[in-house]
């Protein structure tokens, strides 16, 4: 009996002690479970409508307090921050970024202090469609997010309006904007072959397109943009109106239609946002640390669709919180941050904010890694890495080859500006971002990213790479 006492014992010390212990363990159903619950409809995309973003961030605070995981201690941040200097802007930080307003607690007013202390707040500007969202052509009420899309930086309209298909021979820059603003097309639905438009124009990035070419027209009455296939949603183009409502249409659009009845209602409003921070300190003393992140925002509600964000970024906010549960019970040399940002759909101005208001020196990041729809059943990891990253990469690659079941391969790219791991990298931290492709891609920016369309097949091996990464790079 004193035999069989003691195997029990030993079993449940391997096990962390007792069963509230063992459901604080990293597991495949844990990821599954957090997926599930950040996507569902209660949420409304994890914007600002209903509180969606703060239910949402509240969710998240509740799973860190469960493992007993804080925030950065103040001790830590004055000692870090001795004798150096907080950041510089950079060159390349765009002009959208001065949209980011530091605040107060706004919705979290009335919180316990506790909560506030993993949070940090800002503001920006937010085109809001929640409304009326109607596309009517010739009778025919088209099916929004399937036949059209609602381009995010449309205005309030409602009205009937003739349609006029627009020659390809003026889809050039020099007679474009002179042609189409001329009053030609004053109440008038101006469609145009978008894929040619791509073709012959889109020499910029996509916010300044837009601007270019779309905001100088307040002698249209809309634009249809017709193309092959359906361009996505996105809210990182939204801090700004056009003159007129624009629409993205896919091929069955029909080639003669006479008349359009739209029906949009938007509204620019202040979006209070909130990174969420939280540390495990290392066993070395180093002030040198790692920062996990990724972004648990998504693009909330337009008209009366949800977009339900399960792979983009319910995701990485579920493998996130497993790593944070591993390492509280086996904390590593370096320290670990864990950032979860809000507002990363708009601009990216979360990640923004905090590499411009960091808890401790950029230069103390001994690698930054970011996680964004890792939900999918892919064989390959898309990776970006920032100038400084290369070394990283490369141990990734070393982990990623002695795996049992390793991916077929860790795809290199270059660094954008799309994702979180910019503002960092281009101020010459280390950093890279890890991507799944696979089918739930297809679902990219639809309301179609919900949780029965993701994939959960590559959990074990993203964690033990990210995991295996943070236990044995220097």
């Amino acid at each position: 009996m004193k035999k069989l006492l003691m195997s029990i014992m030993g079993f449940m010390m391997l096990q962390g002690c007792n069963t509230g212990e063992q459901a604080l363990l990293p597991s495949k159903e844990y990821f599954v479970e957090v997926v599930k619950e950040l996507s569902g409809e209660e949420y409304y995309g994890r914007s600002n409508y209903k509180d969606g973003a703060v239910r949402a961030a509240d969710y998240i605070l509740g799973e860190i307090r469960k493992v007993g995981v804080e925030t950065v201690p103040q001790d830590v941040i004055l000692k870090a921050w001795e004798g150096k200097e907080r950041p510089q802007l950079h060159a390349l930080q765009p002009e959208f970024k001065s949209l980011i307003t530091p605040c107060g607690e706004g919705r979290w007013a009335g919180a316990p202090e506790w909560k506030l202390s993993y949070l940090q707040h800002f503001t920006h500007p937010l085109n809001a469609q929640r409304g009326a969202v109607e596309l009517v052509v010739d009778g025919d009420t088209l099916n929004h997010t399937v036949q059209y899309t609602l381009k995010e930086f449309s205005p309030t309209f409602k009205g009937d309006l003739d349609v006029v298909y627009l020659d390809n021979k003026y889809l050039n820059p020099d007679n474009f904007c002179k042609y189409v603003n001329s009053g030609a097309f004053k109440d008038k639905a101006v469609v145009l072959d978008w894929d040619r438009f791509r073709e012959t124009m889109y020499t910029f990035p996509g916010i300044e397109v837009y601007k270019t070419y779309f905001m100088p027209m307040e002698n249209v009455g809309a634009l249809i943009c017709k193309s092959e296939e359906l361009l996505p949603y996105f809210k990182s183009r939204n801090h700004f109106n056009t003159p007129m409502p624009v629409f993205m249409v896919d091929s069955t659009f029909p080639a003669d239609a006479k008349k359009v009845h739209i029906d949009v209602e938007a509204e620019m409003v202040e979006n209070d946002a909130h990174n969420i921070i939280a540390y495990i300190p290392g066993t070395s003393g180093s002030e040198k640390h790692f920062i996990l992140a990724c972004h648990y925002d998504h693009l909330g509600v337009c008209g009366d669709e949800i977009f339900y964000g399960a792979n983009d970024n319910s995701s990485g906010s579920a493998m996130l919180l497993n790593l944070m549960r591993h390492f509280k019970q086996n904390p590593p040399e370096y320290s670990v941050m864990f950032i979860f940002f809000d507002s990363e759909e708009n601009n990216l101005l979360g990640s923004f904010f905090y590499a411009d208001n960091p808890l401790l020196p950029l230069e103390d990041i001994a690698y930054f890694v970011e996680l964004d729809m890792i939900g999918d059943n892919g064989n390959t990891v898309y990776c970006q890495i920032s100038d400084a990253g290369e070394r990283g990469l490369q141990y990734l690659n070393e982990l990623n080859s002695a795996m049992p079941v390793p991916f077929a391969k860790l795809d290199r790219h270059p660094m954008d500006d799309y994702a979180d791991h910019y503002p960092f990298g281009i101020k010459g931290v280390p950093a890279i971002y890890m991507e799944m492709n696979g089918d739930t891609n297809k679902n990219y920016h639809s309301p179609r990213d919900t949780f029965e369309n993701f994939f959960s097949d590559n959990y074990d091996r993203i964690f033990n790479l990210v995991k295996g990464f943070v236990e044995g790079y220097k």
